[in-house]
């Protein structure tokens, strides 16, 4: 393999742009100050209270940024830009075009923003910055193309090649956790069948517990249907680590759904690199990401480009949306 030319490296962000990025979660409302290098010199983080509507969330978006400057000792107007991830396909304009679980529909995110805070927004999905942080700042670093993918509730994910997200010319492709793994498979949330979500996300592993529960085959420390309501990644960690079998079965299966949606990415893209994350590779990543690698290689083809790829798990945390936000609006801006 060729050795890398310094042209060939991805451009790292400068260090002396003091920029802010908000991630507008279904929960919570998670926002730091940081320099365009990554370093993070304040955090907030408030719920969501999506309850109270667009314009109600975007009052608490203002409350959270204040808080996050106040800890970082900085003023809204020292800020050269503001990234901004929210739970929803977002067009060219800002635009959120349908978070399900805000309530949204064509919701005008950057433009009520940028009028409130007197500030550009650089607004996109979440999924896409959490990817776009792993790549700038976490275990991406390094990397000419990534993927990200990051089962939670949900499942999204994100694709950056040389720097840029890949969003498709209308940017509102990459939705990785809808694309096909099983044909008149499984209702995923969006309404149709088969999803890689409908499997691989902890509202799919719920359902695959539910599915073997009513069978009466399979004992398990779950007690009931009720403890599949809301599942927490920490339930699932402890129940897998202390050998329930069902949990086992269905997380087990989960990562090898996983498992062919990365093979999927590979064939089709051939990434350098394959980050996992959210909150279900939080909990159980060590355990799972030998899983992962393992169906990957059996499903990739050709079987040589398998070994071109690293998959590895994310280094973020709960930081990964806000930084990329911070890493994407300081792009948009051409602040190198």
């Amino acid at each position: 393999m060729a050795k890398k030319t310094s042209s060939d490296r991805p451009r790292r962000p400068a260090s002396k742009f003091l920029l802010a990025g908000i991630d507008i979660g279904g929960t919570k409302i998670h926002t730091v100050i940081a320099r365009g290098n990554g370093t993070v010199l304040g955090r907030a983080r408030k719920k969501t209270r999506p309850e109270r509507g667009f314009d109600g969330v975007m009052e608490r978006v203002k409350e959270n940024l204040l808080e996050a400057c106040e800890e970082a000792g900085v003023r809204i107007k020292e800020l050269r830009a503001i990234g901004v991830g929210a739970p929803s396909a977002i067009r060219a304009d800002g635009t959120a075009v349908h978070a399900p679980n805000m309530g949204w529909r064509n919701a005008p995110l950057a433009r009520t923003l940028s009028r409130m805070l007197h500030k550009t927004i650089c607004a996109a999905n979440d999924c896409d910055l959490g990817t776009f942080g792993e790549y700038a700042f976490g275990a991406g670093r390094g990397s000419k193309s990534l993927v990200g993918l990051f089962p939670g509730t949900g499942l999204g994910g994100g694709i950056v090649d040389r720097g840029r997200l890949n969003r498709g010319g209308n940017r509102l492709a990459a939705e990785l956790g809808h694309m096909v793994v099983v044909v008149d498979g499984r209702t995923c949330g969006c309404g149709r069948r088969g999803c890689l979500e409908a499997y691989a996300s902890k509202t799919g592993m719920s359902a695959g517990l539910a599915e073997r529960i009513a069978t009466r085959q399979w004992k398990t420390t779950l007690k009931s249907q009720e403890d599949l309501l809301g599942l927490r990644s920490s339930v699932l960690a402890e129940a897998y680590r202390g050998g329930d079998e069902l949990v086992r079965d269905v997380v087990d299966e989960a990562a090898r759904y996983l498992g062919i949606g990365v093979a999927n990415m590979i064939t089709i893209l051939g990434p350098d690199t394959v980050v996992l994350g959210g909150g279900v590779f939080e909990a159980l990543g060590r355990d799972l990401i030998g899983i992962v690698r393992t169906t990957a290689r059996d499903h990739v083809f050709p079987p040589p480009s398998f070994k071109d790829t690293r998959i590895v798990l994310s280094r973020l945390g709960d930081d990964a949306v806000a930084l990329g936000a911070v890493a994407y609006a300081q792009s948009e801006m051409g602040l190198r």
